[in-house]
């Protein structure tokens, strides 16, 4: 009996805790009764941007306090910060123009503050500043542009030219952060043309467009069934399957590759007869698709040239065209690809060739570092652009 009713007041008091329970996780009460508004409120102008710094209230209950502007396209937007920080970044002015922010504090209720208004003067935005240092060259198959882009913002840089029906449409649109570099625009014909070229920022925002008219210098692709391996004494050796003629056999699937041996060492080091002599644009490498980015896959590589290669396999008679670090677009650890990641592999690295570089029939494909610091090398295919005439 004892045993029955201690059970049960057992029972009772597990009830009573759990309903103890859901009363402290129900919904949240409303007071009806709004915080107070922010004060002391402070701004910092930057590019494209402005800094608020604010008092929060002494509000209990306070959850967040939310920035709201209307941009110039009629678009509200908003941004909402924890009640444990005292600054808002109010981002995406596309100009310098003055654009009043409005404060709000609001509790857990969604009960809002007095409204407090602040007025901003952002800098000259990122993506007029990155505008302002572009410049255009022409290249073998279409151009080069270089740009500077000193907030590290994210932007697009668009590329436009007159397609087959003759409209001026985008050829190419590049996103970067990067704080300076240089991209390409390709496979167009060796002929004047005019083009254009403005920057845009992820709010839509973009430049004027510049226009200029240039002509792209001569380049074809070199013909692959010409292309084959020179084995000379000191080339590293393959094994593994890899062969030499399978850089050269169209396929940049996994079916056909280059493998170096056990005994290759860094630096290494194999030797290509183009079967012509031509004034290279760059050479594109092809790595194994189940290992983008990663295994033995080149990473830092160095791309010599020359005319008349020493039998003895040493570098006497070759010239260094190049130096060359592929970069993953992602820049994610080894074994994870974003889409940016797969895409730029699918298209192949590209390797410049300076255009005072000389023309050449062989080439020596210098391996210095690959993806897993390790001492093999293999990658699919290995194309080559340029001028042959």
């Amino acid at each position: 009996m004892k045993q029955m009713i201690y059970k049960f007041l057992f029972g009772v008091l597990l009830l009573s805790m759990y309903a103890c329970k859901q009363d402290e996780i129900g919904p949240i009460q409303n007071d009806g009764i709004a915080p107070g508004p922010v004060n002391n409120v402070n701004v910092k102008n930057l590019n494209g941007a402005a800094e608020i710094t604010y008092e929060i209230p002494k509000d209990p209950d306070l959850l967040y306090v939310k920035a709201a502007y209307t941009a110039p396209n009629g678009e509200v937007r908003e941004t909402k910060i924890s009640k444990h920080k005292n600054t808002v970044l109010v981002e995406g002015f596309g100009d310098t123009k003055a654009y009043v922010v409005s404060l709000t504090a609001v509790d857990k209720g969604e009960n809002a503050s007095a409204i407090v208004d602040v007025t901003v003067n952002p800098k000259e935005p990122p993506m007029k500043l990155v505008k302002e240092t572009i410049k255009v060259t022409p290249d073998f198959g279409g151009i080069n542009i270089s740009y500077e882009n000193v907030t590290a913002a994210n932007m697009a840089i668009v590329v436009l030219t007159n397609d087959s029906l003759g409209q001026f449409v985008p050829v190419n649109t590049h996103y970067t952060n990067l704080k300076k570099s240089v991209f390409p625009t390709r496979n167009l014909k060796a002929e004047e043309a005019r083009f254009g070229v403005f920057v845009r920022d992820r709010w839509g925002n973009r430049s004027d467009t510049l226009y200029l008219n240039l002509t792209p210098y001569f380049e074809t692709k070199l013909d692959r069934t010409k292309m084959k391996g020179l084995r000379l004494p000191t080339d590293a050796g393959l094994d593994y399957g890899g062969t030499m003629a399978g850089l050269f056999d169209g396929n940049v699937g996994d079916g056909t590759f280059y493998h170096s041996d056990n005994n290759a060492k860094m630096p290494q080091w194999f030797t290509v007869d183009l079967g012509v002599t031509a004034k290279l644009s760059r050479l594109v490498y092809f790595m194994r698709q189940a290992f983008y980015y990663g295994l033995h896959n080149p990473r830092e590589i160095e791309i010599w040239g020359s005319n008349d290669p020493s039998a003895d396999g040493s570098f006497t008679n070759w010239v260094l065209l190049t130096k060359y670090t592929a970069v993953k677009p992602s820049g994610l650890p080894e074994g994870q690809l974003s889409q940016a990641d797969k895409a730029a592999a699918e298209a192949g690295e590209s390797v410049p060739i300076p255009k005072e570089a000389p023309k050449v029939r062989y080439i020596r494909f210098k391996t210095l570092k690959n993806w897993s610091n390790g001492t093999y090398v293999n990658f699919n295919e290995l194309e080559a652009w340029g001028d042959p005439r």
